[in-house]
């Protein structure tokens, strides 16, 4: 059933939304369009991102109909309905990268959450990948808690087993010795890939999630999977303890990792994405499925690339794909980049992306009556929350090992949120964005965070509204430290349309700030970064009005999934325009074949 929350004004946003990035695969409309000055759209899809709009959270598919539920909704609120066959104009499609539109395979069955296609699509794409994957394989992983004792997550799994039985009282669920077969395997370089229908989606898979620890990486978004429990609530009573052994079994192939020494498992909500569309046999296809898998599968590659200078002094890891931001993914990677770090190179600063690391907001920190002037103890208490983290991050002599190659390290830690902070997302739920300066010699910590939010995300941001904590002394050489938005503050064009008098006061006091401080380095942090021209003038801005400026990076994520499967400068073009100076890129390519 859909609320009744959605007014005219949240769909006409929609639309014009819909406009700008498109339609993802798997929301596509066969049988009603709803129309604007002719042009057709997906009547359910709309009505989800305009109660996105609405009210910060979209309205999953599975909790109302298409039909006349939906059509009767946007007649009553003045749009027309009409047929697929009588559809006056193309649907505006989301699509990947490509000059020419890839060839699509033809499909005999209808797409759900339950297409074979799917399925048989998603591994030729992974074998395309990965040289080989196996179907329905078996692997030796035990099934019982006394069985599992001596891996990493023996004490979690001996809770989560526990509070199974506790639940509803069925202590025997499990009847067999070995885990059932999984959806697909990649031998090399070894992961699980499962596809979850909506019968995974219990109140006992929500209870096992919620065991899981914080610091621990897997293979999906643990947070978005038991919203999703919580939304669709379903229940298997046959036999009666099914949802008990469906929760256990997800629990255990979520932690294979840990038993079986693999990379984490992918989880892929059945239904989300048409895998059917995509030929294998097309490259962009292919890069399409990486993408996609990159957000969560926690391997990569790595290429460094040398800067204009011998001795550079900013280097910045610049992620090709998704990131999923756990502790644990992010221990790997700096871990691999010292590894791998050339001989002789040594920089001032080495930079991450937005949200390198996400942590839950904190029960600690309480709602703001205006997020725009949060009380100063909210954001005392949200930069106490968060340093654990970091410092989870750099333990047992990780900061030593980075030290060796940078002076300091400068991180963008957020708050968990369902999108990016994009000037198409609206994000009403509470959510904090920040970015860490850290000595690594002498574990000083430096704390700034966004201070000029997107109109999207001004209701729900914990804005940072100490503009001097934006600039950090370096060494005897200051630096200009910016949250993703912030860099907007200096693009001459939000110079001429911006008249809130808030907003105002903030582009005039920051200019005066840089003024003051004469910053040397400029280090941006961004979530994603796809296009030449996004962050372009401001830095053409930002250069003309600061000669003390010589070197800058915007570190982001390149990729697609994140926006809106807009079509991509090439990423050399995107890495050039973004930095300044002498600056190595540290380039992860996620989801790359290994070997």
């Amino acid at each position: 059933m859909i609320p009744a929350l959605i007014q005219r004004e949240h769909v006409e946003a929609a639309i014009d939304e819909i406009d700008r990035i498109g339609i993802p695969l798997g929301r596509r409309s066969r049988k009603f369009f709803v129309l604007r000055n002719d042009k057709p759209y997906p009547p359910k899809y709309v009505i989800s991102v305009a109660f996105r709009i609405a009210t910060g959270k979209e309205l999953s598919p599975e909790k109302f109909s298409g039909g006349a539920e939906a059509n009767n909704l946007l007649r009553k609120l003045g749009f027309p309905i009409t047929d697929c066959g009588s559809a006056v104009a193309e649907l505006p499609r989301r699509a990947p990268e490509s000059s020419q539109a890839p060839e699509r395979h033809s499909r005999s069955i209808k797409h759900n959450e339950r297409c074979a296609e799917c399925k048989r699509s998603l591994e030729t794409l992974l074998a395309k990948l990965y040289g080989s994957v196996d179907r329905n394989a078996k692997l030796e992983i035990p099934t019982t808690p006394d069985r599992l004792d001596g891996s990493l997550a023996s004490d979690t799994l001996r809770l989560i087993y526990a509070r199974l039985q506790q639940k509803r009282g069925h202590s025997s669920f499990v009847r067999c010795k070995n885990l059932p077969s999984c959806d697909f395997y990649v031998p090399n370089p070894g992961f699980i890939v499962e596809f979850d229908e909506s019968q995974h989606f219990t109140a006992l898979r929500e209870l096992t999630l919620s065991f899981y620890p914080h610091d621990m990486g897997f293979g999906f978004d643990r947070e978005k999977w038991m919203r999703l429990c919580d939304e669709l609530q379903k229940r298997d009573d046959h036999p009666p303890f099914r949802d008990e052994q469906r929760a256990w079994f997800d629990a255990l192939r979520d932690f294979a990792p840990y038993i079986a020494n693999l990379m984490p498992t992918i989880r892929l909500r059945a239904g989300e994405f048409e895998w059917c569309s995509l030929n294998p046999e097309n490259t962009a296809d292919v890069e399409t499925c990486r993408q996609v898998l990159g957000e969560w599968a926690n391997f990569w590659k790595l290429d460094f690339r040398p800067s204009i200078s011998e001795r550079p002094k900013l280097a910045r890891i610049a992620v090709d794909g998704a990131w999923g931001g756990s502790t644990t993914a992010a221990r790997k990677l700096i871990s691999e980049i010292c590894d791998q770090w050339p001989r002789g190179l040594h920089v001032r600063c080495l930079s991450t992306p937005g949200a390198f690391l996400r942590f839950p907001w904190p029960a600690s920190v309480r709602h703001q009556a205006d997020n725009r002037y949060p009380a100063e103890s909210a954001m005392r208490q949200m930069d106490e929350e968060a340093r654990p983290h970091l410092k989870r991050l750099l333990s047992n002599g990780l900061r030593g090992r980075l030290a060796q190659h940078s002076d300091y390290l400068s991180i963008g830690i957020d708050t968990h949120k369902d999108l990016i902070s994009t000037t198409a997302n609206y994000i009403s739920r509470d959510h904090a964005e920040l970015v860490y300066v850290i000595d690594l010699r002498t574990e000083k910590i430096h704390f700034t965070g966004k201070s000029y939010p997107t109109s999207a995300q001004e209701k729900g941001l914990l804005r940072v509204t100490n503009l001097d904590s934006h600039f950090v002394d370096l060494g005897g050489e200051t630096a200009m430290v910016l949250g993703c938005h912030d860099l907007t503050i200096f693009n001459p064009r939000s110079d001429a349309t911006v008249s809130v008098p808030w907003r105002l006061e903030t582009k005039e006091k920051f200019k005066q700030q840089a003024q003051q401080h004469a910053p040397k380095f400029v280090l941006h942090h961004p979530h994603t970064t796809v296009k030449r021209s996004t962050w372009r003038n401001a830095w053409i801005r930002l250069r003309e009005n600061f000669p003390s400026i010589e070197s800058y990076v915007g570190t982001g994520c390149y990729s697609f999934r994140d926006d809106g499967w807009a079509k991509r400068d090439p990423l050399d073009v995107v890495l050039r325009e973004t930095k300044r100076g002498d600056a190595v890129d540290i380039v992860v390519s996620m989801a790359k074949p290994l070997a």
